[in-house]
């Protein structure tokens, strides 16, 4: 191949390889250059704020010019323009790399590259223009024309060319001019590039080429099909470099998690001294450096590098398609969980991305989700999670596996149904922890009439605890309130909670009266109330039984778990019954036994506070009942 392409090039160009190294090395001294000019402005028009001086950028551009450094901290304003010591020498330098660059390149390329020059200012009182600054570094086609725009062109040419060139393919990377031992580290790159490779999918991207420069091999990867979305490895004996430039902070900090097994140091591109594209877009840039132990941990590296870099594809599309699923950290936590679980994020993009998921929602939970809801906020955080991670699993093996499109949907579609019933479900468990707040004031309460304490400390101490218990089941209460807000469907169960909460309030009350009294004095009195208090602990016991079972009834599920559960029910209205029987009784009893006034007032607000806990299971129990029946085993 490379023969053939010297051969129609004639004699000049016999010198193409040596342009397009030379080409490539300007590009990254470019880079620099552009950089460090956007960071001086920036520095200059805010002098108060922290700067950085680039010099990891340098060293890794190749530039050994350390006065370059104290560039940003030396910028000022001066009237329109901004004055940077070494400016006039700046300038010489970006025009003699851009004509380096536009070597190999086409009469077109060279024409462009000509114009752009003449407006380029000399500088000679190392003084600048910022709209000279914009028209040298902008990147965007919204002004015009610029260097950098050229800069970004004669780049992709110089990659073309460089492919053209090879003299051998390494695990699919184009290589040429290649050192001893240099097979190794391309081939270890570029395996960790193949094995995550098909997670793109059908997306462009992940070409790669190799050279030696120097004392330096040179990887080289495209990415995606973005100008500007390319990254340059450095490897130089026990060190490895690469320097990295995006328009997203979240990307570059995201990259930088990727990498996070190794201990790679990263120049800080998180300062207000950030670079600026035209119209104010931000450019942040940063290189990281890893000193390398060994070979090992040399192949180590370069083969987790390549694997990771099919992750940055897209990754902002994806991040924006999370948007009406997700808060904005699960967002960011689902893609890096994406990444180190090898799923990636291109085959949910692949299948359609947010409208894979609204689809579903709309056969699925039309009634559940209304317009401007999020996800997250009608299945809980966590349950959106999960759900958004199955989808991300089920695209990419569904589509690495050829299963059909319309299969993957529909299972997409049978998890969130899944997923809906688990939220009525979990709701029903958030009651039943709630009865069992119900059924520790009721045992309380009991224990208290069988074995009456005199010690007024624990009497305080009973009342404490109800207190307690009531105050964590209210908030219990307003869980389930929150999340009927969004899941209308599910209203009986806020209304059997709140039902049963009546009966939180009535035993609470209670055990507050309880210690108003003398055990000894009104001692038949409360042996009067022990049977209703006994009668009311069965009764909690059956309404946690009643909403356990309640979980677990199906349309189509097992006989026994609805038998089970209206057992409960059954259960529960029989002791309701015998709750009034034991009422009646009490009346009775204390008003046989109690002669004094105070005493008499105290227990019969306890006995009515124990008969009105008892109604209100009983009307939460039939409310439990209807829903059952009719919503979920009828739906």
């Amino acid at each position: 191949m490379k023969t053939q392409v010297l051969d129609t090039l004639g004699e000049d160009g016999l010198a193409l390889p040596a342009q397009i190294e030379a080409g490539l090395a300007a590009n990254d001294r470019l880079k620099y250059y552009f950089s460090l000019l956007q960071v001086a402005r920036s520095h200059a028009d805010h002098p108060d704020r922290p700067s950085s001086s680039l010099k990891r950028e340098r060293l890794a551009a190749g530039i050994h010019e350390n006065g370059l450094d104290e560039l940003v901290a030396a910028a000022r304003q001066d009237g329109a323009s901004y004055r940077f010591a070494g400016c006039s020498h700046l300038m010489s330098a970006i025009m003699d790399d851009a004509r380096i660059m536009a070597a190999p390149a086409d009469a077109e390329k060279k024409e462009r590259l000509a114009l752009l020059l003449k407006a380029i200012p000399h500088a000679a009182d190392d003084k600048v223009l910022g709209s000279d600054i914009d028209t040298i570094t902008r990147a965007d086609d919204d002004h015009g024309d610029s260097l950098h725009r050229l800069v970004m062109d004669l780049h992709k040419v110089l990659n073309a060319l460089q492919v053209g060139l090879a003299e051998e393919k390494i695990g699919g990377a184009a290589a040429y001019h290649l050192g001893e031992g240099d097979k190794d580290l391309v081939r270890a790159f570029m395996e960790g590039v193949n094995r995550t490779a098909p997670l793109k999918f059908d997306h462009p991207g992940l070409g790669t080429t190799a050279t030696r420069s120097g004392t330096r091999l040179i990887i080289q990867n495209d990415i995606g099909t973005t100008d500007a979305h390319v990254i340059v490895v450095h490897v130089e004996a026990n060190k490895v470099s690469l320097t990295y430039s995006d328009v997203h902070l979240q990307r570059l900090q995201y990259f930088q998690g990727l990498l996070e097994p190794f201990a790679v140091v990263w120049s800080n591109p998180n300062s207000n001294q950030v670079p600026t594209l035209a119209g104010g877009q931000p450019f942040f840039l940063s290189t990281a450096t890893f000193d390398v132990k060994d070979n090992k941990d040399l192949l180590a590296y370069l083969d987790h590098l390549g694997s990771r870099l099919v992750f940055l594809i897209d990754w902002n599309h994806a991040r924006k398609q999370l948007r009406g699923f997700l808060v904005k950290e699960d967002r960011s936590r689902l893609l890096r969980w994406a990444a180190d679980a090898d799923v990636g994020h291109r085959g949910f993009l692949q299948m359609g991305g947010a409208r894979l998921i609204w689809s579903a929602v709309e056969t699925a939970a039309v009634s559940a989700v209304r317009l401007g809801d999020r996800l997250c906020d009608v299945l809980g955080t966590e349950s959106a999670y999960a759900f958004v991670q199955f989808v991300f699993t089920t695209a990419s093996e569904g589509l690495r596996a050829r299963q059909s499109d319309s299969l993957i949907r529909d299972r997409v579609r049978a998890e969130l149904l899944n997923l809906l019933h688990t939220a009525g479900t979990r709701l029903l468990g958030t009651a039943a922890d709630h009865a069992g707040y119900v059924f520790e004031i009721a045992t309380a309460i009991r224990d208290q009439l069988v074995d009456p304490r005199g010690d007024t400390a624990e009497l305080k101490d009973l009342t404490k605890r109800a207190r307690h218990w009531e105050h964590e089941a209210d908030l219990l209460v307003a869980g389930v309130a929150e999340a009927i807000r969004r899941r209308p469907e599910l209203e009986p169960v806020l209304r059997l909670i709140q039902a049963a909460d009546d009966a939180t309030d009535s035993l609470e009350e209670a055990t507050f009266l309880l210690s108003l009294l003398d055990d000894h004095g009104d001692r038949k009195g409360l042996e009067a109330l022990q049977p209703m208090a006994t009668v009311l602990v069965e009764s909690a016991q059956e309404w946690v039984k009643a909403l356990n079972h309640a979980r677990h009834v199906r349309r189509h599920g097992l006989r026994d778990d609805a038998d089970d559960f209206l057992v409960a029910i059954d259960r529960l209205v029989a002791l309701e019954h015998d709750a009034d029987t034991a009422e009646r009784d009490v009346t009775v009893a204390i008003l046989k036994t109690t002669k004094d006034f105070r005493s008499l007032h105290v227990l019969s607000k306890i006995w009515h506070g124990l008969g009105d806990a008892s109604d209100s299971l009983k009307r939460a129990s039939l409310i439990l009942r209807d829903h059952v029946v009719g919503d979920v085993l009828a739906a």
